[in-house]
C-alpha cells in the first residue's frame, strides 16, 4: 500500500514569557515531538541571547530518543517541548540528565523528577519478571505503516527458543481482542512502546534490559 506522509505541525506559538520562567543551566539541549519541531531555532536563537547555550537534538519518539543521546555529554540539562510524560521521562532515563518539561499546550513548566524515572523503571521491571516467567508467549505485529516489524517478531522467535511463540497480526491493538487467547501468559509488542496495556511488554524494554 502506498503511504503519504503529510507533516503536521503545531499552531500553538512558545510565548517568549513563558521561556522566561525556565531556570536552565547555562548549557542544554532542546529537543521534541515531531509537531514541535519548526520551533526548535526560535527557542534556540531567544535562550542564546539570554546567555544559554542551546544544541537542537531534534526530534524523539517513544521508542526512540537517541536523539538526545548522541548530545547528552555535551551538555547539562535537556529541554523538552511537547505534550505527555512518556517522551521526557525516556530522555531522563536514557540520557541521566535533567530534563525540563514546557507543555506548549497547558503553559505548564515543569521537570522530571527521579520518583518518576525510578517508578517508571519498577513497572518494567515487574513486567520483565512476568514475561521470563511466561512460556506461552502472544507477539504483536502490527499491520500500520512504521509499526510493521515482522521481522522483530521472528527473530524474537529465534532467540526465545525456551518459550512457545505465536504471532498475531492486527491493525489495532486492543485489551478486548488480546482477552479473547486465555492460553496466552504474556504479551510482546512490537508496535508503539507507548501502547499501554495489562499484560503487555514492549519488545523494546525486552531488549534494552538484556
Amino acid at each position: 500500500m502506498k503511504t503519504l506522509f503529510i507533516e503536521a505541525k503545531s499552531q500553538t506559538n512558545i510565548s517568549k514569557n513563558l521561556l522566561d520562567k525556565l531556570k536552565l543551566p547555562k548549557k542544554i539541549a532542546v529537543v521534541s515531538t515531531i509537531q514541535q519541531l519548526h520551533v526548535l531555532n526560535e527557542i534556540k536563537d531567544y535562550l542564546g541571547k539570554k546567555g544559554i547555550d542551546v544544541i537542537i537534538g531534534g526530534q524523539v519518539i517513544g521508542c526512540n530518543v537517541i536523539n538526545a543521546s548522541k548530545i547528552k555529554d555535551d551538555v547539562d540539562a535537556i529541554l523538552y517541548i511537547g505534550s505527555g510524560e512518556f517522551h521526557p521521562i525516556e530522555v531522563a532515563r536514557k540520557t541521566g540528565k535533567e530534563v525540563f518539561k514546557l507543555n506548549p499546550y497547558t503553559k505548564v513548566i515543569s521537570k522530571i523528577s527521579d520518583k518518576e524515572v525510578k517508578d517508571y523503571e519498577k513497572k518494567i521491571k515487574g513486567k520483565l519478571a512476568r514475561f521470563y516467567s511466561s512460556k506461552k508467549i502472544g507477539i504483536i505485529v502490527s499491520l500500520k505503516p512504521g509499526q510493521q516489524l515482522l521481522w522483530k517478531a521472528e527473530k524474537f522467535i529465534k532467540d526465545n527458543e525456551d518459550k512457545e511463540c505465536f504471532i498475531f497480526v492486527t491493525n489495532d491493538v486492543r485489551k478486548e481482542e488480546l482477552e479473547n487467547f486465555n492460553d496466552i501468559e504474556y504479551w510482546v509488542n512490537t508496535a508503539c512502546s507507548r501502547i499501554e496495556l495489562p499484560g503487555v511488554i514492549s519488545i523494546d524494554d525486552i531488549e534494552s534490559n538484556k
